[in-house]
C-alpha cells in the first residue's frame, strides 16, 4: 500500500532532448499578487469589431429596380378633357324700344337651357407651375323657352387661349387657378332655319385644385365662371307659337346683322365639373 503511494507521488523522469535542439525557455512568471488594500483587477474581453458590409455589383444586363415617388414633370405636354354642369345666365341682347319706350331684354334662358359642357385642353407644362393651353368647350344644352313646341335643338361653344397657374405642392395637392379669353358662340336650329349669336368672352376664371395620382396623370376638380357679350348674329329662326309675351316672328338681329352697343347685353357662364390631364413626353 505504501509502495503504491510512493510511486503515484513521484514525477516521471525527463526525457532526453534529441541531439542539437535547444530547451524550451521557462515559462512567464505569474503576475505578482495586489497590495493589500487595492481594488481588485477586473479582467474583460475586447469588444467585437465592426461589421463590414460589402457591395456586390449585380451582373451586366441585370436591370436595378429604384423606387420613384410621384411628382410632376417639369416640362411636358399638357393634353386632356373637362366634363362639367353649364349654365347660362344674363341677356343675349335687348329688343330696340317699343313704342311705348319699354324695351325687353332676351334672356339666354329663352334661347338656351342648362346642360352640360364637355372641354378639351392642349397646351405645355413649365417649370411644373405654369401651362398656357388652347381650349374648346362644347355646351350639351337644349333649346330655350321661345321654341317650345317645337323641334328645336341648340348648342353653344367657346374657343380660347389661357393661363392656368398652380399654388402649393405639385407633386400632390395644389390650388390650381386659370385665366382665359375667348370667343362664345350660341346657337339654334329647327326646320325654319339657324340663327346663331357670337361674342368675345373677355373674362373667363377658373378656381379649383390639380390632384396628381401619377407621374403623367392629374385629376382637377374646378368651378369656372365667365362672361361677356354677344355682338354679331348669322342665319335666322323663326320663333315657336303662342309665346307668352305676344312675341312673334324671329330675333330682331338676323342675318349677319350686328347688336347696337346700346342693345347689347351681358351674359354670363358658369361650369363646375372635373378635368382629367396627361403629362405627355414629360419627366
Amino acid at each position: 500500500m505504501g509502495g503504491t503511494a510512493r510511486a503515484q507521488a513521484e514525477a516521471p523522469p525527463l526525457l532526453p532532448l534529441p541531439p542539437g535542439e535547444a530547451p524550451p525557455p521557462p515559462p512567464p512568471p505569474l503576475p505578482a499578487p495586489p497590495p493589500p488594500g487595492s481594488p481588485p483587477v477586473v479582467y474583460s474581453t475586447a469588444p467585437p469589431p465592426p461589421v463590414q458590409y460589402v457591395y456586390v455589383a449585380a451582373p451586366p444586363g441585370m436591370p436595378m429596380s429604384t423606387a420613384e415617388y410621384v411628382h410632376a414633370p417639369r416640362y411636358a405636354l399638357w393634353a386632356g378633357a373637362r366634363l362639367g354642369i353649364l349654365a347660362y345666365g344674363g341677356g343675349m341682347y335687348a329688343d330696340p324700344p317699343q313704342l311705348n319706350g319699354n324695351t325687353y331684354t332676351e334672356t339666354t334662358g329663352n334661347f338656351v337651357s342648362n346642360g352640360l359642357a364637355l372641354e378639351l385642353d392642349v397646351g405645355a407644362r413649365l417649370e411644373r407651375r405654369y401651362i398656357p393651353y388652347l381650349a374648346v368647350e362644347l355646351g350639351l344644352v337644349g333649346a330655350g323657352h321661345r321654341f317650345e313646341q317645337t323641334s328645336t335643338s341648340a348648342g353653344t361653344s367657346f374657343v380660347g387661349i389661357g393661363m392656368r397657374l398652380l399654388a402649393g405642392d405639385v407633386n400632390n395637392v395644389s390650388f390650381a387657378s386659370e385665366l382665359s379669353f375667348g370667343f362664345r358662340r350660341m346657337q339654334v336650329s329647327n326646320s325654319t332655319g339657324t340663327w346663331s349669336a357670337t361674342g368675345f368672352e373677355f373674362l373667363r376664371i377658373g378656381l379649383g385644385a390639380e390632384i396628381r395620382l401619377a407621374n403623367h396623370f392629374t385629376l382637377s376638380p374646378m368651378l369656372t365662371v365667365s362672361g361677356g357679350t354677344l355682338t354679331d348674329t348669322s342665319g335666322s329662326i323663326g320663333f315657336g307659337p303662342n309665346q307668352g309675351d305676344g312675341q312673334t316672328g324671329t330675333p330682331d338681329y338676323v342675318n349677319h346683322g350686328q347688336i347696337p352697343t346700346n342693345e347689347q347685353a351681358t351674359y354670363a357662364a358658369f361650369v363646375i365639373g372635373c378635368g382629367a390631364h396627361f403629362d405627355l413626353f414629360g419627366k
